[in-house]
């Protein structure tokens, strides 16, 4: 059967393919009728006919008359308009409040020369206002800033000195800024080239901005410089004159060591036991600067940069008072005692390769013996360590007077009253004492008496007397054999 196939297959085929070898070279083949493009349709009103080609050929027309349509977003092709073609840009961000501290300086810094001609945000293709924000300023004020938002801004001397900024907020709270210039042309901000523009912003605020000459801490929040804190002191008048020489005085003469090649820097250690007005003691410096001062806690301190950001910030703003308060718990531990990992950024941060010109370190510490050496036994970095002792007698009579004064006492609280209990508190900070006259007040309310008595203040002493130490006392649940190890002082 296969074989039968087979000869049949070639008996139909051979003559086809005879006819087609047959055929005269330049023989055509005959032409086809062309495929029609009407179509014909049946409708109730009778038969319609349609020309595809020609319906086609007017869509095509129509298509042509309308707008394009552009790919580019709407951002882009409304800064084109306003700069006149392709732009060029340069962006910059700051963390937390000091991006916000910089975009009002941006516009303190363009009002004089500059004029927003339009402002608004685009959010997801369409246009809509921008957001402002407030900020807190120096004495409790507050002022508004752009916060997310574009602005076009026009030269009042010269219009055609254009360009564009948009203010943004990162993801992780980062305030960012940037500016587009155009790409074919010079615009002059201040007689200088627009494309620096955030550069030069950026080093004025540093000389003229909102923190210069300011008292403020690491995460730029102002604090007010209290005149009237010598009343809240209880002064050692030695420790208060070392003070005065050592940081006040020295920061009149610091231009003058700078012209003489001299290093203007200085570092000061306040040491003392607990509760002795270290703190209280430093802001009084601070408000007897006339400099920029930068309070830094040790809470405050999360990571290495945030040391080295805050002395590189501080050389910005010189001259500087930095106050770093229980330097020892923020990084600057003996190394025999602990391996902290902060310490060599104190180190290399104080005396490294750039010089603190113009930068005052005050350091305060409960346990100065806790601080290493190679940095508080090394002139250039901590050359001088003042010593705030417990208070005296009158000292102590001064905390009780000042302290009392402030609240309703009885006539039975004399002079001679308060004489007995700075007598009777030798070897208590004024923290203690200021736990005694709360005590007392506490005391007095419970027996609903109105007035603060001389039993309510004796009674208080001898409550605190009882809980002093408490804190230096072996806890009771120890086990006997850590008990009987512990070299702790009990009180």
């Amino acid at each position: 059967m296969a074989d039968e196939y087979q000869l049949e297959e070639e008996f139909t085929m051979e003559p086809h393919y005879e006819k087609e070898l047959e055929k005269a070279p330049g023989e055509e083949k005959p032409s086809e009728k062309p495929a029609s493009t009407v179509l014909e349709v049946q409708t109730p009103l009778g038969p319609v006919s349609i020309d595809m080609k020609q319906f086609d050929d007017v869509k095509s027309a129509v298509a042509a008359t309308r707008k394009k349509v552009s790919s580019m977003p709407l951002s882009d092709q409304m800064m084109n308009g306003f700069l006149g073609g392709k732009h060029k840009r340069d962006s910059r961000y700051w963390r937390g409040k000091l991006g916000v501290l910089m975009k009002i300086h941006f516009d303190e810094y363009l009002e004089e020369e500059f004029e927003v001609s339009e402002e608004f945000l685009i959010d997801h293709g369409k246009i809509r206002a921008a957001v402002y924000e407030t900020a807190e300023m120096h004495e409790k004020q507050r002022q508004r800033f752009l916060a997310v938002g574009t602005r076009f801004y026009k030269s009042k001397k010269n219009p055609e000195h254009m360009f564009v900024t948009v203010s943004s907020v990162d993801h992780d709270g980062d305030q960012r800024l940037s500016v587009y210039t155009p790409a074919d042309s010079i615009v002059l901000v201040k007689g200088k080239n627009a494309e620096d523009l955030i550069t030069q912003i950026e080093s004025d605020f540093y000389q003229n901005g909102a923190l210069k000459g300011a008292f403020f801490d690491l995460r730029f929040n102002f604090i007010t410089r209290d005149k009237d804190i010598d009343e809240l002191i209880a002064w050692d008048e030695d420790v208060k004159e070392a003070l005065w020489k050592d940081i006040i005085s020295f920061q009149k003469v610091m231009p003058k060591l700078r012209e003489c090649g001299v290093p203007n820097s200085r570092g000061v250690i306040l040491a003392g036991p607990p509760g002795t007005g270290k703190t209280m003691i430093a802001k009084w410096l601070a408000a007897h600067s006339d400099i920029t001062c930068v309070l830094i806690s040790a809470e405050m301190i999360t990571g290495r940069n945030d040391i080295k950001s805050c002395f590189e910030m501080a050389r910005k703003l010189s001259p500087t008072l930095l106050i770093i308060e229980d330097i020892d718990t923020a990084g600057a531990l003996d190394r025999r005692a602990s391996d902290h990992p902060l310490l060599g950024e104190f180190l290399q941060s104080m005396d490294g390769i750039v010089p603190n010109h113009g930068v005052i370190t005050l350091a305060t510490t409960n346990h100065s013996n806790k601080i290493d050496p190679a940095i508080a036994d090394r002139p250039g970095r901590f050359d001088r360590i003042i010593e705030v002792g417990l208070p005296g007698k009158d000292q102590r009579f001064h905390i009780f007077h000042h302290l009392l004064k402030k609240l309703d006492i009885a006539r039975n609280v004399t002079l001679e009253v308060k004489e007995k209990l700075a007598k009777s508190t030798e070897g208590l900070t004024g923290a203690w004492i200021r736990a005694i006259v709360q005590d007392s007040l506490i005391l007095a309310f419970s027996q609903d008496k109105t007035k603060i008595g001389k039993e309510h203040l004796f009674a208080s002493l001898k409550d605190v007397m009882e809980r002093r130490g408490m804190a230096y006392r072996v806890a009771p649940y120890a086990p006997p054999q850590r008990a009987a190890k512990a070299d702790v002082y009990v009180q």
